[in-house]
C-alpha cells in the first residue's frame, strides 16, 4: 500500500476557466513535492473541466472528477475533504493563488513543529481581476496565538483569519465537515471548529492572494441578500465558555452589530445581550464608537493607525462580564 501523502491540495471547481489555470500553477510551482492535488468539478458549464484534464496530463500528483450532479459550494467542499488522504488540508480557491512557492512547506513546518497548533494562517494580498495587487492584509503578529481567544477577537471583529486559500489544517480535525447552513461564512465556522481544538499559528508573510471580482461567490451572495451572520454567531454564543469569557468590550460589538445588520430578526438574542451588559455599558461604548470611529478611519485611510497592546492590564471595560 503506498504511503498516504503529507498534504492534500484541494481546489473545488464551478466554472473557474477565467482564474484556474493561474491558480494551478501557482500549486504546481510549489518547492514541497508530498502532495496530491484534488480537482472536484461541480458541474461546471464552461472550459474548466478541459483545464483540468490538460493539468492532470502534466503531474501525476493530480486528480480530477467531475461530480454526477451539482453539489454546492458547501458539499463540494466536503466532497474534496472526504477524498483527502494527506495528513494536511490545504484549500486553494479556484480564484485565489499562492504567492510564494514556500507557501505549502512554510505551513507544514508550522504544524509540524507545533503540535498544539489546528489551524495555521497568514498574511495575504487582495487582488483584482487583472491580478493587480489592491490591498494587503496582516491580522495578527507572528507566531502562536490562543485559539479560543482568537475565536473571541472574530466574532467581536472580523474573520481576520480570512478565506480558504489563506490556511492549513490537520485533516483529523476537521471530519466534521463544513456546515451546509452556512452558506456565505461556512469557512469563519470551520476555523471556529478548529480553534477549539488547538492553537492558531501565525505567518506574517503574504503567503496566499485572494482575488475579489465581480463573479465571486462573496458578491454574488451579497446581491442575492444571503447574510447567515446571525445564524454564526447564535451558534457560536449559545456556548458556555464564549459567554464565559466575554468581556463588555466585546459584548457591545457583537450586540452593536448584530442590531445594525439584523434588527428585529435578532430580537430574542440582542435582549438577552442587553440586559448582561447592561443599558448604561451600552451608551457609554456607543457614544465611544461615534466619537473615535471616524478618528480611526482617517488615521487608517492615512496609514498611521496603529492599535494598541495593554500586556494584561485589564481596563474595566474589557473585564468579563458575570
Amino acid at each position: 500500500m503506498m504511503r498516504p501523502p503529507k498534504v492534500s491540495v484541494l481546489v473545488p471547481v464551478y466554472n473557474g476557466e477565467k482564474f484556474l489555470a493561474e491558480c494551478l500553477d501557482s500549486i504546481l510551482a510549489q518547492d514541497f513535492a508530498d502532495s496530491e492535488i484534488l480537482l472536484a468539478d461541480d458541474g461546471s458549464t464552461d472550459g474548466s473541466p478541459a483545464l483540468a484534464k490538460q493539468f492532470a496530463a502534466k503531474d501525476r500528483r493530480i486528480r480530477w472528477w467531475k461530480n454526477e450532479r451539482n453539489l454546492g459550494l458547501a458539499a463540494n467542499f466536503n466532497r474534496c475533504l472526504r477524498e483527502a488522504q494527506g495528513e494536511y488540508i490545504k484549500y486553494v480557491l479556484q480564484d485565489d493563488k499562492l504567492l510564494s512557492a514556500t507557501a505549502v512547506r512554510r505551513m507544514v513546518e508550522m504544524l509540524d513543529h507545533h503540535p498544539e497548533v489546528s489551524l495555521v494562517g497568514s498574511a495575504s494580498q487582495i487582488l483584482d481581476e487583472h491580478s493587480r495587487v489592491t490591498e494587503m492584509r496582516v491580522f495578527f503578529k507572528p507566531g502562536v496565538i490562543d485559539g479560543r481567544q482568537t475565536i473571541l477577537r472574530c466574532l467581536e471583529r472580523a474573520n481576520l483569519i480570512g478565506e480558504p486559500s489563506l490556511v492549513m489544517f490537520r485533516r483529523a480535525h476537521a471530519a466534521r465537515g463544513f456546515d451546509g447552513q452556512l452558506p456565505q461564512l461556512l469557512d469563519l465556522d470551520m476555523w471556529f471548529h478548529l480553534l477549539e481544538q488547538g492553537q492558531f499559528a501565525y505567518l506574517a508573510e503574504p503567503l496566499c492572494a485572494f482575488r475579489q471580482h465581480a463573479a465571486q461567490q462573496t458578491k454574488v451572495n451579497r446581491r442575492s441578500g444571503t447574510n447567515d451572520g446571525l445564524l454564526l454567531i447564535t451558534n457560536w454564543y449559545a456556548r458556555p465558555w464564549v459567554r464565559a469569557s466575554m468581556t463588555r468590550r466585546m459584548l457591545f460589538a457583537l450586540l452593536y452589530n448584530l442590531r445594525k445588520n439584523h434588527g428585529a430578526e435578532a430580537g430574542s438574542l440582542t435582549g438577552e445581550m442587553m440586559i448582561l451588559l447592561g443599558r448604561g455599558w451600552y451608551v457609554v461604548f456607543y457614544v465611544r464608537r461615534k466619537i473615535f470611529r471616524p478618528i480611526e478611519k482617517l488615521y487608517r485611510k492615512l496609514g498611521i493607525w496603529r492599535r494598541s497592546h495593554h500586556h494584561g492590564c485589564k481596563y474595566p471595560s474589557e473585564r468579563k462580564v458575570t
